[in-house]
Order: C-alpha cells, then sequence, then structure tokens
C-alpha cells in the first residue's frame, strides 16, 4: 500500500465515521507515520477519534496492514490530561501532532493547552507516586540477565529501561516526546533536568550488541538516574 492509499483509506474511514456518528463525533484524527509522511508499504494505519458518547474501539487488517480506531470520549480525554498519571506523557504528545480529518479542527490544540496547563509540580508529584515503574525494575533486569548468562534477553531490558528513563523525564520536565523509540528517546537529551551524560550513556546502551558494555553502561545510568531523583527530591 503506497502513502497515498494509506491516507485516502484514513480520509474515507474518517468520512464514514462522521455520516455514522453525527453530532456525537468530536474529531477523527490521523497520527504516526501516515500523517507526518514517513510511511513505508508496511507501515500501519492509526486514527484516533474523539467522541461526545462511547464508542468502541476498533482493529483490523487492510490487505494485512493493521489499521487501529482508538476511540475515547472528550470527557474521560480532559481527564487523562488535567489529571496526570504515567501516561500523561503518551496523551500530551499525541495531542501535539495529531491531524484532524474531520469534525472540529481546533479541538486537538484545546486539548494540548489543556494538558500543558497542568502545573509542573503535579507531574512531579506523578513521578514521584510511580518512581517504582520507571528503570529500576528493568535495569535490574539487564543486571540479572548477565548473573544468569541469559546474555539474549538483554537487549530487551535495554529497551525497556530507555523507554521507562523517557517517561520519567518527560513528567519530571513537564513534557513530551514526538516521535517513538530511539528517536523521542534523543528528544529527551535536550530537556533541563537529565540524568549525568545521560545523551551518551543512552546511545552507547542502545547501539551495543555486548552485554559486557551494556551492564557497565546500565550501571552508570542508573547511578546517574538515581543522583538526578535525589536531586530533585523525588526520592
Amino acid at each position: 500500500m503506497t502513502h497515498e492509499e494509506r491516507y485516502n483509506l484514513a480520509l474515507n474511514y474518517s468520512k464514514n465515521l462522521q455520516k455514522e456518528l453525527r453530532n456525537n463525533l468530536v474529531c477523527s484524527c490521523l497520527y504516526g507515520s501516515t500523517s507526518r509522511g514517513t510511511d513505508t508499504k508496511w507501515s500501519d494505519l492509526e486514527l484516533f477519534v474523539v467522541t461526545k458518547e462511547e464508542i468502541p474501539s476498533r482493529s483490523f487488517l487492510v490487505e494485512a496492514i493493521p489499521v487501529s480506531i482508538q476511540a475515547i470520549t472528550e470527557t474521560k480525554l480532559v481527564e487523562k490530561l488535567e489529571n496526570p498519571d504515567k501516561d500523561w506523557p503518551f496523551y500530551a504528545g499525541l495531542m501535539k501532532n495529531l491531524e484532524v480529518l474531520s469534525g472540529d479542527k481546533e479541538a486537538p490544540k484545546r486539548y494540548l493547552e489543556k494538558a500543558m496547563s497542568v502545573p509542573e509540580d503535579k507531574c512531579v508529584e506523578t513521578l514521584k507516586n510511580n518512581v517504582s515503574e520507571f528503570v529500576f525494575e528493568s535495569c535490574g533486569r539487564i543486571f540479572s540477565c548477565i548473573a544468569r548468562k541469559n546474555y539474549d534477553d538483554i537487549y530487551c531490558a535495554v529497551i525497556e529501561t530507555l523507554l521507562e528513563t523517557r517517561t520519567a523525564l518527560c513528567l519530571l520536565n513537564h513534557s513530551f516526546v514526538n516521535r517513538d523509540y530511539f528517536k523521542g528517546i534523543k528528544e529527551t537529551f535536550k530537556f533541563k533536568k537529565i540524568p549525568k551524560n545521560y545523551p551518551v550513556l543512552a546511545t552507547k546502551l542502545w547501539q551495543s550488541r555486548n552485554p559486557f558494555e551494556i551492564v557497565r553502561y546500565a550501571r552508570e545510568l542508573l547511578n546517574n538516574y538515581v543522583n538526578l531523583l535525589k536531586e530533585q527530591r523525588i526520592i
């Protein structure tokens, strides 16, 4: 499927949703690689639909292409944006990157403003309340892989560690990222509050294929992360 075919498919789904939902639809939006124009023939198609009354989300295949229509009521979305939890960075970033295909064109902008109007200390408190879920367990899994000589699993633990570090830093900095995986991690390199040597260590962790190098980088990153949390009175 070409970019044009995938984009037109998204337009058709949005038009059909508008006809089906009528006044219940706030907006039907496109996000991900198709919205950015960076999709390939293997890329999925992602729609985000905001409604007044609840409707089910849907997932299906079109010519072996995964299509997801994630639906949420406006009330629930605003609650998520104004009351931070560990998913707050995801939803805030999503509002920034939605392309409205049908419905209220200004809705994502309003939602993003609600997210960014949340006091910074609320995000910090969220991190403090959930700090045990970020980095410590996944980084410990790296060390356990070495102890067990289970080197094949260490790379998954590295990815978990860095993605959790990204989320923790988003909360600490009252911010979000616009991309997934390593591109999103690189965006956090520019945050004001980050662990010492974080850009270098995170890059080496992501790129290394040597388990013993990985555990050395992970230990240093964990120590620096803990120091940052102490400086910010998170722990």
